[in-house]
């Protein structure tokens, strides 16, 4: 199954938010987070960015009940 980025967020908490919602609607989608700071380690940099990836064919779907929630 093709993936695809949806969003990326300052932190896990939030992706694992969203993931969560966006599954109790029936999407399937993973978070993965991105370890820059492993590879080039700075003072306060983080882990790097955190992304939430869809199926390709529900993307549009995810689109809409994330960005478009009440």
């Amino acid at each position: 199954m093709d993936m695809t980025l949806l969003n990326q967020y300052p932190n896990e908490t939030e992706a694992y938010i969203d993931k969560g919602y966006l599954e109790s609607n029936g999407i399937e989608c993973q978070v993965v987070a991105n370890a820059m700071s492993d590879i080039f380690p700075a003072p306060g940099a983080g882990t790097g960015s955190i992304d939430l990836y869809v199926p390709e064919n529900k993307y549009k779907e995810a689109y809409d009940l994330l960005f478009h929630r009440k």
